[in-house]
């Protein structure tokens, strides 16, 4: 139905509501705002309301509040439905958009479910407006576009809405957090250990498991140094992590804990995900396993470079207190960029002044 029955009341007894029904009395807009803001709002709502302690109880009356007021857009005929069903895509979109980067500050559950709520509006919507006799193409841009929200998510490294990002650390002196991908390397790994020694600083190795099977010497050296030993998957599957089934992406990540465990150690508690790539099953098996998913905000781009000063040039000019830089070790590095350019980034920022920490759970924002 497209309509309900009028009521038989005297709105001029009820100005406030009078005020309400003639607001919109310049016609049927296209798009309803009234819809997007209606389902905007109820999918931010269904990402927050869970770290608001809200259960599944508030976040179906969140969803079906929203679905009301979208329905009496039609029923009141406030707008006409092609309004209102573009008036959902956008607002489906928007949100979207806006999952991309969450807010450093807020606390989201680690859930894709927003994410792929949005996409869902998105798609039905496209397939409505399709069967209310828009033009295919159109419709079929919009249908596909949906997909492609979540393959954004997937692939953009610092994407929020597949799963919570750690992107920078609360700080208020000069303090930086350096991150190693890709080890251990025999080569690079002592260098490496030696080089931040002399700078007196900590480092987080984000290491590859089947990589320090083979190396369990080196492992233990960077424990017994004093740096953080993390969790980079158990063979770095950079082209496939994305549309793995859980089954094997529970290997990817179990496989690892026994090599990145060196004795008397505690198992890690940080991971990331091989170029940042994610999987929509990521969120629900890194909470299981206690692991906490970090990201970065000065991405050196040392794997592309043949020239150490022009990576330590583009890691100092975007240093900041609280940064995490990403930087690598490892053969398939330039030969002139392997550990060098660690070297000039720790010389330059020990000469502005800054020290490179490893920043507590609580600080990461």
């Amino acid at each position: 139905p497209t309509t309900l029955p009028a009521p038989d009341i005297d709105w001029a007894r009820y100005p406030s509501f009078q005020f309400l029904k003639h607001a919109d009395l310049a016609g049927n807009a296209c798009p309803s705002l009234h819809a997007a803001f209606a389902v905007f709002t109820a999918l931010w709502f269904e990402r927050v309301l869970p770290s608001l302690g809200g259960g599944r109880a508030a976040r179906a009356l969140n969803l079906l509040w929203g679905a009301l007021i979208v329905f009496s857009t039609l029923a009141t005929r406030q707008h006409v439905a092609l309004d209102t069903l573009f008036g959902c895509v956008l607002g489906a979109w928007i949100a979207s958009l806006n999952f991309i980067v969450t807010p450093c500050r807020s606390s989201f559950s680690a859930t894709p479910r927003p994410l792929f709520l949005a996409v869902a509006v998105i798609k039905l919507g496209a397939l409505l407006l399709w069967l209310s006799g828009l033009p295919l193409l159109p419709c079929l841009t919009l249908f596909l576009s949906g997909g492609a929200l979540v393959l954004w998510h997937i692939f953009h490294p610092n994407a929020q809405g597949i799963l919570r990002l750690r992107t920078r650390f609360k700080t208020v002196r000069l303090e930086a957090w350096l991150t190693i991908d890709d080890g251990p390397d025999p080569d690079d790994t002592p260098r490496l250990l030696d080089l931040l020694e002399q700078h007196h600083a900590r480092a987080t190795f984000f290491l590859v498991g089947e990589r320090a099977a083979r190396h369990p010497a080196l492992v233990a050296e960077i424990a017994r140094r004093g740096h953080e030993i993390a969790h980079h998957t158990q063979r770095h599957p950079s082209a496939g992590l994305w549309f793995f089934p859980p089954s094997r992406l529970a290997a990817e990540l179990d496989d690892a804990f026994a090599p990145l465990t060196p004795p008397a150690s505690l198992p890690p508690s940080r991971f990331r995900a091989p170029m940042g790539i994610k999987n929509i099953f990521l969120a629900r098996a890194l909470a299981s396993r206690g692991l906490t998913c970090v990201g970065w905000n000065i991405r050196s781009l040392d794997s592309f470079a043949n020239d150490p000063a022009r990576v330590a040039a583009r890691v100092l000019s975007r240093l900041r207190p609280g940064a995490i830089i990403l930087m690598h070790e490892g053969a398939f590095l330039h030969p002139a960029v392997r550990v060098a350019a660690i070297k000039l980034v720790l010389e330059g920022a020990s000469a502005q002044g800054y020290r490179f920490i490893i920043p507590a759970a609580t600080d990461l924002i």
